[in-house]
């Protein structure tokens, strides 16, 4: 008897499962509890619940014993679906946060690598801006001649202008 229960749980939260999944990738996010953020309320929802289900039922169901240590299992292994599900709709959600654009002189201070001389002082460089490698010209400050590959850090911006150490 308790053979089935655990075959209709898995076999229940699987079918809510590829309900939800079908409807997300045809017609969106249509579901209302999920919360990606990192609280408790989107670990404890009926998404939450379904994946549980799904790990314990069918568990349960394969291991065909009603004992002690194989609940301790399947409630372990039911945790790990709802942790690990959380977890990548929390990693889902930081690909679709745009990042805002940064100004220019938000980059002193930044490191950088020098990427090629253009003429006496003048370098282009490699930094990292808007979550990017980007490419910045830059005069060098100390009028100290740089190679290609040379690190040094951006130094001051005066006039719309980054000058390098």
């Amino acid at each position: 008897m308790s053979h089935t229960i655990f075959l209709i749980i898995a076999l229940v939260t699987t079918g809510i499962f590829a309900i939800q999944f079908v409807l997300s990738i045809f017609f969106g996010d249509m579901d209302a509890d999920v919360d990606v953020d990192a609280d408790i309320s989107s670990v404890v929802s009926f998404k939450g619940l379904t994946h549980f289900g799904i790990g314990f039922g069918w568990y349960m169901y394969l291991a065909g014993n009603t004992e002690v240590q194989s609940f301790v299992i399947a409630i372990l292994i039911g945790l790990f679906f709802v942790f690990a599900v959380w977890f990548l709709y929390k990693k889902a959600y930081q690909l679709q946060q745009v990042n805002s654009s940064e100004q220019i002189e938000q980059l002193v201070g930044r490191e950088c690598t020098i990427y090629f001389k253009q003429s006496g002082n003048k370098y282009t460089v490699q930094t990292s801006r808007d979550g990017a490698m980007r490419e910045v010209d830059v005069i060098s400050e100390s009028g100290k001649t740089y190679q290609t590959g040379d690190k040094t850090i951006i130094s001051n911006y005066k006039n719309g202008i980054l000058f390098i150490q």
